[in-house]
């Protein structure tokens, strides 16, 4: 029949892509331009937080968070210049969080706030002025954004109902006379805004990222190499190291130069150092990959602690066999709880074991 000609079969859907126990757990994982695009206007406001701290702060030399209340137009403010308040050069960021494209209507306030109070001195024009919101800009105003005359003749023409009686509580502000000259004088060359991916590329470059849009974790660097001389941290673990040493030969060893006679003990040595520094630099790499606050470093050398005293506390032959059997069961501990547990090696769990050593948490004698 006629109407049949429009039936299509249904072709079964197929993966095409190699699928991890964690995307059969997880299921498929949220792109992060589409977690933007569904943000909450509370975790928005504390992503541009993050992206305040984490990104801009290392491009201008002061970023503030102006307050909701008597902010005059003004959302992140972020200086390039900041020399006594004179010459200051600045932008600002206006960000604003609606369920659609921020749309020329939700503008005019602000642009007239920029106006009035550049006009009444209050403070001076930015060098620009960026909206940065979680859907972007709609195609209306982009191409009012793009041609700055339109923005401007568009801005006059909307002033009395969008900006009039609304710029400060209980004053009305009519764009006439000196004030009407300096709005049509106003370089509006000055807006833009900030594309959403374009804000998720510079979010991805702080220590946030991760936590807010998820994904794979950056690259752990090489651990670095101890340095030749033993610095004054790690006095406490090698203190207990040769301790373990002594009690293994029965004869007191008192420094590293005695080791040398020992090839044993000096190879040992030389390994657990190694240990030492491959865990301090997983330290340095959470540090600069998870947020301010999330401690799992310490939660993780705790962990280790908890799957090592009884061993440290068991019966052994002499301190040097306690250090070998307690480090061989922290290298074989398992650790899945940690967040960047994929970047872990054994080397790390057994370093912690000399950090644990050296906060005096464990001793081998």
């Amino acid at each position: 029949m006629e109407h049949e000609k429009n039936i299509i079969d249904i072709v079964e859907p197929k993966i095409k892509i190699k699928l991890s126990n964690t995307d059969l757990l997880l299921g498929k994982a949220i792109e992060p331009i589409k977690r933007l695009q569904v943000i909450s206007d509370k975790d928005f406001e504390d992503l541009v937080r993050e992206w305040t701290c984490g990104y801009l702060k290392n491009k201008y030399v002061k970023v503030r968070r102006c307050g909701a209340a008597g902010d005059m137009g003004r959302d992140v403010i972020a200086f390039t210049h900041y020399e006594k308040r004179k010459n200051l050069v600045w932008d600002n960021y206006q960000c604003k969080h609606y369920n659609s494209p921020l749309s020329p209507s939700k503008i005019w306030i602000e642009l007239g706030k920029l106006c009035y109070y550049t006009f009444k001195e209050e403070y001076s024009v930015p060098r620009k002025y960026y909206f940065v919101t979680p859907k972007g800009i709609s195609t209306k105003l982009s191409n009012l954004i793009d041609t700055p005359h339109k923005l401007k003749q568009q801005l006059i023409s909307e002033w009395n109902e969008k900006c009039r009686s609304k710029i400060t509580a209980g004053k009305t502000i009519e764009l006439v006379g000196d004030f009407l000259s300096y709005v049509e004088s106003f370089d509006f060359s000055i807006i833009d805004d900030i594309d959403p991916q374009e804000l998720i590329e510079q979010h991805s470059e702080t220590k946030y990222f991760y936590y807010r849009f998820g994904g794979i974790h950056k690259t752990r660097p090489e651990p670095v190499n101890p340095p030749e001389n033993i610095t004054v941290s790690e006095l406490p673990y090698v203190k207990k190291l040769l301790d373990a040493y002594s009690d293994n030969s029965k004869s007191v060893i008192k420094d590293i130069k005695e080791l040398l006679a020992h090839s044993k003990y000096y190879g040992h040595f030389n390994r657990q150092r190694k240990c030492f520094y491959s865990a301090e630099s997983l330290m340095k790499f959470e540090r600069d990959t998870l947020p301010p606050g999330v401690n799992a470093f310490e939660d993780l050398k705790e962990e280790v602690y908890d799957g090592v005293i009884d061993i440290v506390e068991s019966e052994h032959k002499d301190g040097f066999q306690r250090v070998k059997e307690v480090c061989k069961v922290a290298r074989n501990l398992n650790m899945p709880s940690y967040p960047l547990y994929n970047s872990v090696k054994g080397n790390d769990l057994s370093g912690l074991c000399h950090h644990l050593a050296n906060e005096d948490k464990i001793s081998w004698v």
